[in-house]
């Protein structure tokens, strides 16, 4: 059985958060490819974001995010053509990101503690088999093609 592709990508704001979300992933049998950045030196979040994304979308793979807040570097995640991320906070919300399609999810190191953080991660990997909403994906098919082309 074919294993998902899983990347993980963050600014400086997460830098020791994404390394303790790795340890934990680690000692549960995930493979993860750290995409950075692996200083605390000042970084721009877009730049992972993108990475990270055009990852998933070679692969057809999952992506995780993290910044200070979740909220720019899923903006950013969301302009790159193929990418629904959902910028989650917990079990329940990261359930409806899956429900609904999204590939990637972004959450933030200041506004989420580590332990709600590994539930996350452990929630979007380990239901990645589950039926999406095919109604809300059929209209997110439609507004990526109006918008984007095929």
């Amino acid at each position: 059985m074919n294993q998902i592709k899983i990347f993980i990508g963050n600014d400086h704001a997460a830098l020791e958060y994404k390394n303790n979300l790795l340890e934990y992933c680690q000692k549960k049998g995930y493979q993860i490819d750290d995409k950075g950045t692996y200083t605390n030196q000042s970084c721009d979040y877009n730049d992972y974001a993108i990475n990270v994304c055009n990852e998933v979308i070679k692969s057809n793979g999952i992506g995780i995010l993290i910044c200070g807040s979740g909220v720019g570097i899923s903006m950013m995640a969301n302009k790159v053509k193929g990418i629904r991320c959902g910028q989650v906070n917990d079990y329940d919300s990261t359930l409806k990101a899956i429900e609904i399609g999204c590939n990637v999810i972004s959450f933030g190191a200041r506004t989420v503690g580590i332990e709600i953080a590994k539930q996350i991660v452990e929630t979007f990997i380990s239901n990645q088999n589950r039926i999406i909403n095919h109604e809300i994906e059929k209209e997110i098919l439609i507004v990526e093609e109006l918008n984007y082309g095929k």
